[in-house]
């Protein structure tokens, strides 16, 4: 009996242990550049990371992507990654990745002060106007929200007990919006 008992203590600590690493979590923040064929741009980020098991991992973070050619972007993401440890490389994990996110636009891809229609007798101004905003519309100005997928990959590497440095690489798949997107990353884990 005393056996069995000191078996389940040491299946119950086992467990218990598991669940610890199994629960970490990590903070990071991330520099990077988009580039579509609407927008290149670099951009800032930050991210939280939370292993559901000690190979699979949540990963729901928002990126800013500075303004080009007037036209800012954001997109808020949720990535689940497979973690893989790379052997003979202590800490070394390389991961697929595949999300969804949301993602927006920003400002308007105005020719500055030049207007067209200024230019054309009285009446046909107005007309012109309308049909000019509306292009400019339709080449990208305005706001707009959609939502995608992402694909890619990333790895990581311990360079101290609570802080890694990681590169990723992923394709955002939003219609009219399609883009790559690669940076490095800093996370301190906890």
């Amino acid at each position: 009996m005393k056996k069995l008992n000191l078996v389940l203590m040491a299946l119950i600590m086992a467990s218990g242990i598991a669940f610890a690493q199994q629960g970490e979590s990590a903070v990071s923040v991330n520099l990077g550049y988009g580039s579509g064929s609407f927008h290149k741009a670099f951009k800032v980020g930050a991210e939280y990371k939370y292993n559901i098991t000690d190979a699979i991992r949540i990963a729901p973070g928002f990126d800013y992507f500075f303004k080009s050619d007037g036209i800012g972007l954001w997109s808020a993401n949720v990535n689940g990654h497979y973690l893989f440890d790379i052997k003979g490389a202590e800490g070394l994990k390389i991961y697929p990745l595949f999300g969804f996110t949301l993602l927006g636009t920003t400002g308007s891809a105005d020719a500055g002060d030049y207007n067209p229609g200024d230019y054309l007798p009285d009446g046909y101004g107005d007309l012109f106007d309308e049909i000019y905003d509306d292009a400019l519309e339709e080449a990208g100005g305005g706001n707009e929200t959609r939502f995608g997928c992402n694909l890619g990959a990333g790895i990581q590497y311990p360079i101290a007990e609570s802080i890694d440095l990681g590169f990723e690489i992923k394709y955002q798949f939003v219609k009219d919006f399609d883009q790559i997107v690669f940076g490095i990353n800093a996370a301190y884990k906890f």
